[in-house]
């Protein structure tokens, strides 16, 4: 089997159907891929229920469910279940637009055999409303050498996981994702970013990422998400001496981008003490925002290495909150 499509659900009844629906009817051949749903526990009593459903009407599709574990348990069960030679991961309330999405990630993977591609996404708002996210700006397939540094500050290793495709050996050998911490895809892609050597680039519309969902990240930035993210660059950064100096830079230039993504959120939490440690202890990231393509990101970076970062933070909440009132 080639593909295993794993799909975290948590009380997502309301856009599940979708989702699984867009997996499975794919114009590939159903033996060579399979979708796999693990229902995490849902409480709304109705997401378990079509989960099932969904199993009896797709021959690809199968579930599981289990107790409450979180994002990360979820996904890590599917990856212990699964039989595909790559995992892909969607989330319960995201779906794919292009049936042919797998033929097309089976004709890159047969050309150059890399041990991840990388596709680009749509931000989806709704249908009239879409921003794609594209990676036209690098070379589509490579080693990752001496470049990787230039790859990782074009934003082509940046945190979703379910925008990459991934070589099954790398889970055998352990590649899994953190239990206990929320905004899991910071340390994921990090440790995706230290084991791989080569990838390609699949610039096809299909993952259609939504938007504003009631309850989700894109609404709501939790004090949890600002101290796991913190955390999750504190832990993905204690063993980068085991790398050369081109792949330690690049890891550094990758959790600078996680790190300033969160500056505009800590100020009102700032008096948790453990947040304002990690966010101080690892402040010198911001020097690698100079090396960054994303022009937001480089000039949030680099205002904060200029006013300071209790400037700058309190700067950037009031802005948030200015951009969020007027936005329409």
């Amino acid at each position: 089997m080639k593909f295993s499509i794993i799909v975290a659900a948590y009380n997502v009844a309301d856009y599940l159907e979708e989702c699984v629906e867009s997996l499975a009817n794919q114009n590939f051949p159903n033996a060579e891929y399979e979708v796999l749903i693990v229902d995490d526990g849902s409480t709304d009593g109705r997401t378990g229920m079509l989960c099932d459903q969904l199993t009896s009407e797709f021959e690809v599709v199968r579930t599981i469910h289990q107790e409450n574990g979180g994002l990360s348990s979820a996904r890590n069960t599917g990856i212990k279940y699964s039989k595909g030679d790559y995992l892909l991961f969607v989330d319960g309330d995201d779906f794919w637009n292009n049936h042919e999405f797998l033929n097309e990630l089976s004709s890159n993977i047969k050309k150059y055999s890399s041990d991840v591609v990388i596709f680009s996404y749509d931000k989806y708002y709704g249908d009239e409303e879409l921003f794609e996210v594209n990676f036209s700006n690098v070379a589509e397939a490579g080693e990752l050498g001496n470049n990787i540094s230039d790859l990782v500050s074009k934003g082509l290793f940046t945190a979703p996981a379910w925008n990459k495709c991934v070589k099954r050996k790398f889970f055998d050998n352990g590649l899994d994702f953190p239990v206990g911490l929320l905004s899991e895809d910071c340390l994921y892609c990090s440790d995706i970013l230290k084991i791989v050597n080569s990838y390609s680039v699949l610039n096809e519309r299909c993952y259609m990422y939504r938007q504003n969902r009631k309850g989700s990240i894109t609404n709501i930035v939790k004090e949890k998400n600002i101290h796991d993210i913190l955390e999750s660059i504190d832990i993905g950064l204690q063993d980068i001496q085991n790398y050369d100096d081109a792949r330690q830079l690049a890891l550094r230039i990758y959790f600078a981008i996680s790190y300033i993504s969160i500056l505009p959120y800590v100020n009102q939490y700032i008096s948790n003490q453990k947040i304002k440690q990690l966010l101080y202890k690892h402040k010198y990231l911001l020097k690698y925002s100079k090396d960054l393509s994303n022009k937001e990101f480089k000039l949030t970076g680099m205002m904060s290495q200029i006013v300071g970062l209790k400037a700058s933070t309190k700067m950037f909440a009031y802005l948030l909150k200015f951009y969020k009132r007027y936005r329409g």
